[in-house]
């Protein structure tokens, strides 16, 4: 592979989660798709940080995330021709995303296992931030905040990978229910289910460890 190639794809984490609006990511495929690599720079800066959240909460390491993110837009590099927008982009892009980081997690899990490891040892214990924080708020409740959000991540890291990844799509990236049914190869009425069960379990885990009493399950 050409050293240029992996250049201008390469992902890093960022510092928060980056946002991206889906009437601006088409118009940048369409171009990068005719080859505007200019363009193509673009969606990898307005989607990057997004398919690194996926990457990253599939694995739980900075460090894996950042290869299976650089991975993801090398395979979007050379297949985005052959593209024909017979679904959304993003909903193609996500599905790439999504099978990447099912065979990442695979070929892990193999490695972990033939050295005797867990993948929970390489977990880093820096998570993407939720939401960006209040400058107003006091110390003792960004504190209080940090600490829900610590408790939270923990639980969707123990969820089973595909209730993960449902959560994951709806819950941090806002998809909608057809695009995580695109994306995973499942019905709506699945997806639906997973993601049920998912925010279940998160929730359990939290009375279970005293951050959220009964009555608010």
């Amino acid at each position: 592979m050409a050293s240029n190639e992996v250049n201008r794809v390469e992902i890093r984490a960022p510092a928060a989660r980056t946002s991206w609006a889906p009437a601006e990511v088409e118009p940048l495929a369409r171009r990068a798709q005719s080859g505007d690599e200019v363009a193509f720079d673009e969606l990898v800066k307005a989607l990057g940080g997004a398919v690194h959240d996926l990457a990253f909460r599939m694995t739980g390491n900075a460090h894996d995330a950042d290869d299976m993110t650089q991975e993801v837009f090398l395979k979007l590099h050379r297949s985005l021709r052959k593209f024909r927008w017979q679904s959304k982009f993003t909903t193609w892009l996500f599905t790439l995303a999504a099978n990447t980081c099912r065979s990442g997690r695979r070929r892990l899990w193999r490695i972990a296992r033939a050295e005797g490891l867990s993948l929970d040892d390489n977990r880093d214990p820096t998570r993407p931030k939720l939401e960006p924080a209040d400058p107003t708020e006091r110390p003792e409740e960004a504190l209080a905040r940090s600490e829900l959000r610590e408790q939270i991540e923990a639980a969707v890291m123990e969820l089973p990978d595909e209730y993960r990844m449902a959560l994951v799509l709806r819950d941090f990236q806002g998809l909608a229910y057809e695009e995580i049914a695109g994306a995973l190869g499942c019905s709506v009425g699945t997806v639906k289910s997973r993601l049920s069960r998912a925010r279940r379990r998160v929730k359990e885990r939290l009375v279970r460890q005293g951050v959220l009493c009964a009555a608010n399950r």
